[in-house]
């Protein structure tokens, strides 16, 4: 048989005498200097409180959660005087009666290298990702290339019953050999860590084709 809500008595909330309290306890704490220390609303606009309302006499009582943070958290990391990660760059380069954009350090900041191309309202994005020890020497370069135009760039979906993007087409091998072709003979000789090569179609205006583009992007990405 249910219980009737209505039967139940709600418990009185007392509030904790002042010597019990949680501020006047952690007050009487000594951090040590290495530990991160609460920092107040005027001291740190970034990290705002954080309000809850705890059960009272009907209204409620509100409660401030302060952040913690790490004042050496928020800078980035340096080896000796440069830093780890390359400012963003963006370079225009002239082709004929047009620019073509070349944009590196804006996303992608995890990889070996990350440039975007642009070439009227054609976006090629393209990345390269290198292990970080060396394979079994071999008499050829461990090079992957990956291209995928997508139906998204077109801003069209698939029309089938699985929206994903399918397998890959026979266009999209021959580019990504246009690709890997011009790169194998410029590697060192002796390198033999294992490098992968996406190139991804972001956007493309029936206009400007992306294939000369993203073996232009792939380029300045490997030399990156």
């Amino acid at each position: 048989m249910l219980a009737n809500p209505s039967g139940l008595q709600r418990r009185p909330y007392h509030l904790l005498p002042s010597h019990l309290s949680l501020s006047n306890r952690l007050s009487k704490l000594a951090l040590p200097r290495s530990c991160p220390r609460f920092l107040s609303s005027r001291n740190c606009s970034k990290f705002g409180s954080l309000s809850l309302l705890l059960p009272g006499n009907g209204k409620g009582k509100k409660f401030a959660v302060k952040a913690l943070i790490e004042p050496e958290a928020a800078k980035p990391t340096t080896f000796g005087t440069v830093s780890s990660f390359l400012p963003p760059v963006s370079v225009k380069i002239p082709f004929g009666d047009r620019e073509i954009l070349v944009e590196t350090g804006h996303i992608g900041r995890q990889a070996s290298a990350a440039v975007m191309a642009t070439d009227g309202e054609t976006i090629v994005y393209t990345t390269v990702c290198l292990a970080d020890v060396p394979s079994e020497p071999s008499d050829f370069f461990p090079l992957y290339v990956n291209y995928q135009e997508r139906f998204s760039a077109a801003g069209r979906t698939s029309g089938g019953f699985f929206k994903r993007e399918g397998r890959t087409k026979d266009h999209e091998v021959l580019i990504c050999r246009l690709i890997d072709r011009p790169l194998r003979p410029t590697m060192v000789k002796g390198f033999y860590h294992e490098t992968q090569l996406l190139s991804w179609v972001l956007s493309y205006d029936g206009l400007h084709s992306p294939d000369a583009l993203a073996v232009t992007a792939a380029g300045i990405a490997m030399y990156v």
